[in-house]
């Protein structure tokens, strides 16, 4: 816009000078003339308004929309290993980012679009990644419960009770962590899926349960029911922190073992 105004302005004067010189040396009356100016200058403005300048806000806006998910951690990985859902993602905040929602609660809103395909990356992953992605899942847990239970419930079970913007109500450090713990999982797991020993995991998720079930009793199978109305939703979030930390009790081999085998079973 700025390096088309002196062109304009340019044109204008120009124009202005035309019209005083016919107005001068013809029958065109100061009116006409005063009018003759202005409806270009009204035109140009309709076309500036209407046409050009929301279209280069809208392009500047796509850009920005593609640079921000280009280095956004996690999300920059997509471009190059997931492609096609890369290209959703951008569609989408760009919608929503033209519906006027800021840039980190837009990113933020999206997150829950990554989940299947973090659940396949984790029977992936090696080790030290999915248990560093689960230890940091599991500090947003607890965070979460401590702020609002509720929270914790939907953070868990999106698919029950919507979502949780984690950019909106977690620190910046949690945030950054979780980023962080996304990408290395992403990165690290491109590969076949992770050898799986069932037996091995079964013994040790029984195990786990019956330390849980000396505190939680019968109610521990509300963990298999999440939609049902009649489960405690403030004890559904207690009880998967009790069984996510007594899973990383396990020694590192057997705790990454058993969540491949949780994942592959419930997602």
């Amino acid at each position: 816009m700025l390096s088309l105004f002196p062109i304009t302005l340019a044109a204008f004067v120009l124009l202005a000078i035309i019209i005083i010189l016919l107005v001068r040396t013809t029958s065109l009356s100061v009116w006409q003339g005063v009018l003759l100016f202005l409806l270009p200058l009204v035109l140009a403005n309709l076309l500036w308004f209407s046409w050009l300048h929301p279209r280069q806000e809208r392009q500047a806006l796509v850009s920005d929309v593609a640079t921000q998910l280009s280095l956004a951690p996690g999300y920059r990985l997509l471009k190059i290993q997931e492609p096609a859902l890369w290209q959703l993602l951008n569609r989408e905040l760009l919608h929503k980012r033209l519906e006027g929602v800021p840039a980190d609660q837009a990113l933020g809103d999206m997150r829950g679009w990554l989940m299947d395909l973090v659940n396949q990356r984790l029977t992936r992953a090696p080790d030290a990644a999915i248990l560093n992605y689960v230890r940091v899942s599991v500090e947003e847990m607890q965070a979460l419960q401590q702020q609002e239970p509720q929270r914790c419930f939907r953070f868990l079970y999106p698919q029950v009770n919507g979502g949780v913007n984690l950019q909106q109500v977690l620190s910046p450090e949690l945030n950054q962590r979780d980023a962080q713990a996304l990408e290395t999982l992403l990165q690290q797991s491109t590969g076949q899926e992770q050898p799986l020993d069932q037996a091995a995991a079964q013994r040790d998720l029984q195990s786990v349960v019956e330390k849980l079930y000396g505190k939680w009793g019968d109610r521990l199978q509300q963990l298999n029911m999440p939609a049902d109305t009649a489960v405690d939703r403030d004890a559904m979030c207690a009880m998967s922190i009790d069984l996510y930390n007594g899973i990383l009790a396990l020694p590192d081999k057997q705790a990454a073992n058993l969540l491949r085998k949780m994942v592959s079973l419930t997602g």
